[in-house]
């Protein structure tokens, strides 16, 4: 893995995004409070995984595998084997999630550098995002409907071919077009959006026509983590970032996407939290 990134959802299924947090070899879930309110903006830690270890488990991601909506666990080991860890049925501190599901792994033909959480698809339920390693192919794992082990996903399918350094961080509707956008590093440290093309594939299962750009900050690169949410709740994507001094800051959505003005979609970042400096896993 280039980068973390990540996806937050709601463990207790009220509506309102938690944070997922790895501190050391423990996962924590902090609750979200529905608003942007600084260092409030999130509750106390729950506790609700142990021995989840970096050196074993080198991704881990918040997701809805079962459209309950309530969050469950993607983790990825370093032996690129995949795990869901489904929720029980709400936020419950070490009885939260149920034993993993082993789901596959490596393909034989193709390995990953990166991997992110979004749901492409409107059906309620998270796909993932990957780039293939050595190249700019970024494809969709789509979740196939239910957690059936190693049946869990569908066949990649090629969503965009971005430049060779890009790195996808993931998918979300900034702009209002009804349709996730990827969101994406560039390796000068802006961060853009890709507007993936309309005329679909082609037969070889290429993407067909040229992707919109529009570049929507600068110095992204100087961020540890950044995470997808949505803190306020009003269907417009948020974003979290992890300095490298510990500090979470959150980059709220202005509520517009102008084209001739993109930098304004997200506002001034406010910080939400302190002193995370053994934080290897933020979604």
């Amino acid at each position: 893995m280039l980068f973390y990134t990540g996806h937050s959802g709601s463990f207790d299924g009220n509506g309102r995004q938690d944070i997922l947090v790895r501190h050391g070899s423990e996962l924590f879930v902090y609750p979200g409070s529905g608003a942007l309110n600084g260092l409030k903006t999130y509750g106390e830690p729950m506790k609700i995984g142990v021995d989840i270890l970096p050196d074993h488990y080198l991704w881990v991601g918040a997701g809805d595998f079962t459209g309950d909506g309530r969050a469950d666990v993607f983790a990825l080991t370093v032996e690129e084997q995949g795990y869901i860890f489904l929720n029980r049925g709400g936020l419950a501190g070490l009885d939260t999630l149920a034993e993993p599901v082993h789901i596959g792994g490596k393909l034989p033909e193709v390995a990953y550098d990166t991997i992110a959480l979004a749901d492409m698809n409107a059906d309620g339920k998270t796909d993932i995002i990957g780039r293939q390693g050595g190249t700019s192919k970024i494809d969709i794992i789509p979740f196939a409907g239910e957690v059936d082990g190693t049946n869990s996903f569908d066949a990649p399918v090629r969503l965009a071919t971005l430049g060779a350094t890009d790195i996808p961080l993931g998918a979300a509707d900034v702009t209002g077009s009804g349709r996730p956008e990827l969101l994406v590093l560039h390796d000068n440290g802006d961060l853009a959006l890709y507007l993936t093309p309309d005329e679909g594939l082609d037969p070889h299962g290429e993407p067909v026509g040229e992707g919109r750009w529009h570049t929507i900050g600068h110095g992204w690169d100087t961020l540890d983590i950044i995470d997808v949410t949505d803190i306020n709740g009003d269907g417009r994507p948020d974003l979290l970032g992890l300095r490298q001094d510990g500090s979470l800051v959150a980059y709220a959505h202005s509520g517009t996407f102008d084209p001739n003005d993109p930098t304004a979609v997200f506002r001034e970042p406010v910080v939400v939290a302190k002193s995370w400096r053994d934080v290897t896993a933020i979604s």
